[in-house]
């Protein structure tokens, strides 16, 4: 394809392909959309929200330092239908487990973590969904403080993405590896890509802040897990019977 054969452009326009160069075009097209082996990008901090721990004044990142939690346990962001609060799920076996809300839009606040809250000023324009709402399992019960960190210090609970280098615990080295940036970061600082494989789920949480039994809700998340269908009992857990005619 030569330049003579396109036609030439209007002033501030584009060229204008003839026919015998639209195929070469679309092939070029074709061979940038097709995957590449460059394998998956790193991502930079800001692409992940990421935050120091001294931006979290020493603790986990939960709603409970978030300056859009409200005097009465919900979210600015959310609206007064959804409860943001701590909550504790009992094993048969009496064991307390204890989760504390926490999101991806975090912003922390001082006075919200030194108990001040404040009236609610809503502008529920978000959904759980859309935030990324978990609740955190904490290490142990009562903590002044339980959420989500790196390492999982100051009572947090500690990242899957965050790797030790050696044999210690997360928790008792100053620094790791963040698989996810690509480079170490220190053990109290927190982003929007943890994870962690015990967290739950805001409809798991919404069902033991209404009451439900640890136990319950887990053999409900297991029934929806294998037959991939919500129709699950409230109280027993149970398939309920399928409406639908074959």
């Amino acid at each position: 394809m030569g330049r003579d054969d396109n036609k030439p452009a209007e002033p501030g326009g584009f060229i204008e392909y003839g026919p015998k160069q639209l195929p070469k075009i679309d092939s070029m097209r074709r061979d940038k959309s097709l995957p590449d082996f460059f394998g998956v990008p790193i991502l930079n901090d800001s692409d992940v929200a990421f935050t120091t721990a001294d931006e979290l004044g020493g603790k986990p990142a939960s709603c409970y330092t978030c300056q859009d939690q409200t005097s009465e346990l919900t979210c600015n962001r959310l609206g007064p239908g959804v409860k943001v609060e701590k909550v504790t799920g009992h094993r048969d076996s009496g064991d307390p487990i204890e989760y504390w809300p926490c999101c991806g839009q975090h912003e922390y606040c001082e006075d919200v973590a030194n108990g001040k809250r404040f009236k609610p000023d809503y502008d529920a324009m978000d959904t759980p969904e859309s935030l990324g709402l978990i609740w955190i399992n904490a290490s142990k019960p009562g903590q002044p403080f339980g959420g989500a960190n790196c390492g999982g210090v100051e009572g947090g609970d500690d990242c899957d993405h965050y790797l030790v280098h050696g044999k210690a615990e997360k928790w008792d080295v100053a620094s790791a590896y963040c698989r996810v940036l690509g480079h170490d970061v220190a053990g109290g600082a927190v982003c929007r890509a943890w994870r962690d494989d015990d967290q739950l789920p805001f409809a798991e949480a919404q069902m033991l802040i209404r009451g439900d039994s640890l136990e319950l809700v887990e053999k409900k998340r297991m029934v929806k897990d294998i037959i991939g269908r919500s129709d699950v009992d409230k109280d027993s857990g149970s398939v309920l019977p399928s409406k639908r005619k074959l």
